[in-house]
């Protein structure tokens, strides 16, 4: 009878850790769409993707078109008054022209993502932009979204 009692409380324990770090702990993948990660140290939550940008701003603008590519000019503007370390972004269907066709960012084809900032630093709260570019095959930018923020 002690066993059968502690065999059930051994697995209900398991079973409340395992439930609250689902809720708790998250990344750039596990959010699903329409929300993003947002962590801070150990913690970390899935957020409807509205609320990103009450943290940042991205801008992306064309900055030039030819036959065979388009070169893009990305800005993110940290207003939310904390340095943010790691900011990932969903790209589908993106046609780089090169794998080095990108600059102050990393890009990931398996996952399909853009990791900023490319720099230990981070994102420092309401100064200059941070800027980044790329080159796409096309002149069209497909969707981008906001799958993690990092404190």
């Amino acid at each position: 009878m002690k066993l059968t009692i502690f065999g059930l409380f051994l697995i209900f324990s398991l079973l409340f850790i395992n439930y609250t770090f689902s809720i708790e702990l998250c990344g750039p993948r596990s959010c699903k769409n329409g929300s993003f990660c947002v962590s801070l140290y150990t913690t970390a939550v899935c957020r409807p993707e509205a609320q990103a940008y009450t943290i940042i701003q991205v801008n992306i603008t064309n900055e030039g078109a030819w036959p065979d590519s388009a070169q893009f000019k990305g800005t993110i503007t940290n207003i939310c008054g904390v340095r943010i370390k790691k900011i990932v972004l969903g790209v589908q269907k993106f046609q780089m022209l090169k794998s080095s066709a990108i600059w102050n960012a990393r890009y990931s084809k398996e996952f399909e993502e853009i990791t900023i900032p490319d720099f230990a630093d981070g994102i420092l709260p309401i100064e200059e932009p941070y800027t980044f570019g790329f080159i796409l095959k096309n002149s069209n930018l497909p969707p981008i979204t906001i799958k993690s923020i990092r404190f």
